[in-house]
């Protein structure tokens, strides 16, 4: 058989199709995988429309309903209702918004500035590597929470200088994962052709390089996200980061804490908001590292 120029294309094509066939058919293979994918975007979709599906919006506005204080969850009130009257069942869902798309945020900032650092450190090598890298292992000294908080009490209140606080903390650890896969990449045959051929360090990292480190990348960040959900959570729960009367899952345990045991809904339900959030995206982690990386897999 004779192979044509217009033959290629179509070989490339069907060469995708059957990776990622194979690719969900490992994803596939863990139930538990296919659980976490499902859970998580049904909670991207809640955050998206959460203030549409939201049966009290005017709660979420800071509206109170003293006469109905402290109701239990029942038909009218599917989560109850806080010290304030307001429903908690529209609070968590609202809430969702900032936990979510902050969690996402942080992991967004730490990929691009640890990214930036790490493959400009990889591919140099050298005095820079050392100066970068010295600095990345000085915050990786650091306990990540503890530098969040710190960071965060400097900076005020707020869900932007609390997303630049956590990603301060958080941009190191994909700053050696993007180091480590560059040097081994930056040796292979490609990147020497690529040399050859007169291409400038920018476009054998924009073009070359990382396109081609980015499995690990996402895995790691999949993971992640469920972590930077509970660590908004937690400065929002000591009250550096997100405050009332903006709804968010850590905010609403804090305030929750001098209603227990007796409410014990007000801090149950964001409780359980963030532990499922947390689990979805780590049994999301576990199918993409699968997937992405079956030599990983346990």
């Amino acid at each position: 058989m004779t192979i044509t120029s217009s033959t290629l294309p179509k070989r490339d094509h069907s060469a995708r199709l059957e990776n990622w066939s194979r690719a969900f058919y490992r994803f596939r293979q863990s139930w538990l995988s296919v659980i976490g994918l499902a859970i998580v975007v049904a909670l991207i979709f809640i955050a998206l429309f959460a203030p549409f599906i939201a049966p009290h919006p005017e709660h979420v506005a800071g509206g109170t309903n003293t006469s109905a204080r402290f109701m239990a969850p029942g038909a009218k009130h599917w989560f109850g209702t806080n010290a304030l009257g307001q429903d908690v069942f529209s609070l968590v869902l609202v809430g969702s918004q900032v936990s979510l798309f902050s969690g996402l945020a942080v992991v967004v900032v730490a990929i691009v500035f640890g990214g930036i650092i790490g493959a400009v450190a990889g591919y140099f090598g050298g005095w820079i590597d050392e100066i970068l890298m010295r600095f990345t292992d000085l915050l990786l000294t650091i306990p990540s929470l503890i530098l969040a908080m710190a960071v965060a009490a400097a900076l005020g209140t707020g869900v932007t200088n609390m997303i630049i606080a956590i990603a301060i903390t958080w941009w190191p650890a994909y700053a050696r994962l993007v180091r480590g896969e560059v040097i081994g990449k930056k040796e292979e045959q490609f990147i020497t052709a690529a040399k050859a051929l007169g291409a400038g360090w920018p476009r054998i990292l924009g073009r070359h390089i990382l396109p081609n480190i980015m499995s690990p990348i996402i895995v790691k960040a999949s993971l992640d996200m469920g972590f930077a959900v509970l660590t908004v959570a937690s400065l929002g729960f000591v009250g550096i980061g997100v405050r009332a009367p903006t709804p968010e899952w850590g905010t609403l345990l804090s305030v929750a804490r001098a209603d227990m045991p007796d409410y014990w809904w007000t801090a149950v339900f964001p409780g359980c908001a963030i532990f499922l959030a947390v689990l979805a995206f780590n049994l999301l982690g576990d199918g993409l590292r699968d997937v992405m990386d079956p030599k990983a897999r346990r």
